[in-house]
């Protein structure tokens, strides 16, 4: 076989390759490299400026200049506090069942799933301010017109604790939440009201003096949406809805609560 033959019969391919990959970068890498291979195929036919003209232009030039413009709308970018078994750290690993979930999600739109943790009081801020798609991180379902907000996916309550002969804890903590935990064990004033989740981690400490009241009434985790991406909340509510029909949101509920 002829390096001509091989170069015109590699052209479709590495197109195909390219056409079929669900990453937007993965996407782009193959199209440069389909440049690439058309720049040297044009060099085998005698066209030397062309191939030049497309090597540059094609594969260095047009590639650099998408890459730079999906940095942003290539990436999921979710906001969260940490919240234990839905969204943690686990060492340099992510883990939990908002985890499984999002990064699902970000797969099924080809984007690359990007988590930022920040302080309890500070998760709204991320999408108010446009610099968040999603807001996530244990967030119990309570009607805000600033954001769109997704169907609940698991059922959990609220407790507030707090130090005995104190009132309890009447709103969210603030903070991140390893500090709330810190601040239990050490024995200090706390006052706050939390999650299921994130009430048992910190039944795991030493609750001497602690004060737990649990406020009546059924509720729900759900996902937070920027109102600048309404795309984004339609399609993660179907999304939701879709691996639940499979079965999927059961077993992932199953493997990380267990």
């Amino acid at each position: 076989m002829t390096v001509r033959t091989a170069l015109f019969l590699l052209l479709p391919i590495v197109a195909s390759i390219a056409l079929v990959q669900r990453r937007r970068v993965a996407a782009l890498i193959g199209m440069g490299l389909f440049s690439l291979v058309l720049s040297a195929a044009y060099a085998i036919e005698n066209a030397p400026d062309v191939a030049l003209t497309e090597a540059t232009i094609g594969a260095a030039l047009v590639t650099t200049v998408y890459v730079l413009a999906i940095r942003r709308t290539g990436r999921l970018i979710v906001v969260a506090d940490e919240a234990p078994h839905l969204l943690e750290r686990k060492g340099a690993r992510l883990a939990g069942l908002e985890y499984e979930i999002l990064a699902g999600f970000a797969r099924e739109l080809g984007l690359d799933l990007s988590i930022r943790f920040v302080p309890r009081q500070e998760v709204e801020t991320g999408l108010l301010s446009g610099e968040a798609d999603i807001a996530a991180g244990g967030i119990v379902h309570e009607a805000d017109p600033r954001f769109y907000t997704t169907r609940g996916y698991l059922e959990t309550g609220l407790v507030r604790i707090g130090r005995e002969g104190a009132p309890t804890g009447k709103g969210s903590y603030e903070g991140y939440f390893s500090d709330l935990i810190d601040a239990v064990r050490e024995g200090k004033d706390v006052g706050a009201t939390l999650d299921l989740a994130r009430f048992m981690a910190v039944m795991r400490g030493d609750l001497t003096g602690v004060a737990v009241e649990r406020i009546p009434g059924k509720r729900e985790y759900v996902f937070l949406v920027s109102k600048r991406r309404e795309d984004i909340h339609t399609k993660l509510a179907a999304y939701l809805d879709e691996i639940e029909a499979r079965g999927e949101l059961a077993e992932i509920i199953e493997r990380n609560l267990r």
